[in-house]
C-alpha cells in the first residue's frame, strides 16, 4: 500500500459513512478521469487526429471534445434519475383529470451540444390533449 492510500484509509476511518462514501466516489472519479485522458491520448495518436508535435490548439480541442462528451453523458444520466423519481400520474392542467404519464423523447440544446432525454407526458382522455407536467420542477 502506498503512502497516499494509507493516508486516505486513515482519514476515512475518522469520518462518517456518508463522508467515507463521498471520498471513495471522488477517488473513483479521479481514477476514471485519468484513465479517460490516457485512452483519449492513445486514441488520438492511433486514429491519426494527432501526429508528431501538434499545435496546442489541437490538443486542447480534443480535450474539450472529450469534456463535452462527458458532460452530455452526465446530463443524460442525471435527467434519467429525475424522470425515474417523478410520479407516474399527473393532473391535466385543463380539467384536473388524473392521467397516467408516459416517457417521451425530446432533444435538449445544452451548452455542450444536443442531447436526447426522456420526459413524462400525459394524455388526457377528457380534454383529448397531451400535457407535460411543469418542466420548471425539473429545471428545464
Amino acid at each position: 500500500m502506498d503512502d497516499a492510500a494509507a493516508v486516505w484509509r486513515e482519514n476515512t476511518s475518522q469520518v462518517s459513512p456518508s463522508d467515507a462514501k463521498t471520498a471513495q466516489l471522488m477517488e473513483r472519479l479521479e481514477r476514471l478521469l485519468r484513465e479517460a485522458a490516457e485512452v483519449e491520448v492513445e486514441l488520438s495518436r492511433a486514429n491519426g487526429s494527432i501526429k508528431g508535435v501538434p499545435h496546442y490548439s489541437v490538443i486542447e480541442g480534443r480535450a474539450h471534445e472529450l469534456g463535452q462528451r462527458l458532460s452530455r453523458e452526465v446530463q443524460q444520466r442525471q435527467m434519467r434519475k429525475v424522470v425515474a423519481s417523478q410520479p407516474v400520474t399527473g393532473k391535466c392542467p385543463g380539467c384536473g383529470t388524473r392521467c397516467e404519464l408516459q416517457p417521451f423523447r425530446r432533444d435538449v440544446n445544452s451548452v455542450d451540444g444536443v442531447l436526447p432525454f426522456q420526459e413524462l407526458v400525459g394524455d388526457c382522455p377528457r380534454c383529448r390533449r397531451s400535457f407535460f407536467p411543469a418542466t420548471g420542477d425539473v429545471g428545464v
